[in-house]
């Protein structure tokens, strides 16, 4: 009974120790981010620097509902999906987008590739992401102006739209 229970204990704490450890890379390039909206408003203006910078975070995930780990993250890098619960992969992604922008003394980065490195503990998980990216800084807006088509569409442009034929 004895041997039965110890190799019962020795079988759990092999797998509860047990970490799963996966890498990622995802390439989220794009332009500049701007605010998708066909209505009176602003649009920002960009400085970007030709140099490729780049930052990391880590934070620590407790039963997929708590995590830690960072202190601050950028709440307008358009990483999170709705969901009931968060991702804790674009958390990660967010928390070193952030940190990376303060080093950097940026408002956005342009081009941004990440590499998740997941370890898996089932209960507990750690996620280290390192982003990569162009930094860029806003200098100004453009006020936005109401643009009319020959077929009646009103277009909200910071400057005329160009009209091929």
């Amino acid at each position: 009974m004895k041997k039965k229970l110890f190799l019962a204990c020795i079988s759990f704490a092999a797998i509860a120790l047990t970490a799963c450890t996966s890498i990622v890379t995802s390439d989220g390039a794009n332009g500049v981010p701007q605010p998708a909206s066909d209505h009176p408003g602003y649009d920002a203006t960009f400085s970007i620097k030709n140099t490729r910078v780049d930052g990391e975070s880590q934070i620590n995930v407790l039963f997929g509902l708590f995590a830690w780990g960072t202190e601050g993250y950028a709440d307008n890098s358009k990483l999170s999906t709705f969901s009931f619960l968060p991702s804790s992969e674009n958390f990660a992604k967010s928390a070193a987008v952030y940190n990376t922008c303060q080093e950097n003394q940026a408002d956005v980065l342009v081009g941004t590739r990440y590499i998740l490195t997941i370890t898996n503990y089932f209960v507990f998980k750690k996620i280290s992401c390192r982003v990569a990216g162009f930094p860029a800084t806003m200098t100004g807006v453009k006020e936005k102006k109401a643009y009319v088509l020959p077929n009646g569409s009103v277009f909200w442009l910071s400057q005329a739209p160009t009209v091929v034929k």
